[in-house]
């Protein structure tokens, strides 16, 4: 059952505390494999039953993964999608990673911190944090949407 539909003390403590985790943030960087050329299930559920005005006014950012050529790149679509529909609207810049076996060891870090997919990273980032602390500021001075 989606948050939005029930009282804030029939929520479990651990759902609580991942609303107002959600609340509290000023973005979110969202990072997703490609699940059948979309949005793996359980991030869409997931997202989903937050509510937009939880994510409302808040910038985000994607970045994508996948075993083969593409990166993500067909989730990151759909991923937008969702993002623009909860109002946490996605920056510009993206940054898919194909082969990510070949770019990242299990725990995340990179096999090479020189590879040319991971140069994404930084100007997706900076976009984020020039979203992130215009669209603050915005909120704090009129409020969210």
């Amino acid at each position: 059952v989606p948050t939005f539909f029930l009282k804030e003390d029939e929520l479990p403590p651990a759902v609580q505390a991942l609303k107002q985790l959600i609340l509290d943030a000023d973005c979110y960087v969202i990072v997703s494999p490609e699940y059948n050329h979309s949005v793996p299930p359980a991030l869409a559920s997931l997202m989903g039953h937050f509510g937009g005005s939880n994510y409302s006014c808040k910038p985000s950012a994607i970045v994508t993964y996948s075993v083969g050529p593409w990166g993500g790149v067909r989730a990151a679509m759909a991923i937008q999608v969702v993002c623009h529909e909860l109002g946490c609207l996605p920056v510009s810049k993206m940054c898919g990673l194909p082969t990510v076996s070949d770019i990242l060891e299990e725990d995340g870090t990179p096999k090479d911190t020189g590879n040319r997919m991971l140069k994404q990273l930084p100007a997706m980032l900076n976009q984020l944090e020039w979203m992130a602390v215009a669209m603050k500021r915005q909120r704090d001075e009129t409020g969210a949407l």
